[in-house]
């Protein structure tokens, strides 16, 4: 026994915090490299390039009528 207290006493609650940081971290980096970003925002420039691509995709559909006429 250490000073009465027998052996360790409360120790139990180091692992539940471990526990609940990896979880955490866990769902950050999912969220991070799964596209989301934090918070559910997508990141400021995502928007702008999947505008931009669809332009793109819609400029080369007209593109391909264009040739089949």
């Amino acid at each position: 026994m250490w000073n009465g207290w027998g052996p360790m006493y409360g120790w139990w609650i180091m692992p539940f915090f471990g526990i609940i940081f990896l979880v955490l971290m866990l769902l950050i980096v999912g969220r991070f490299f799964g596209g989301g970003g934090f918070c559910g925002r997508p990141p400021a420039d995502r928007d702008s390039s999947v505008e931009e691509l669809r332009k793109e995709i819609k400029a080369l559909r007209d593109e391909i009528k264009e040739l089949k006429k």
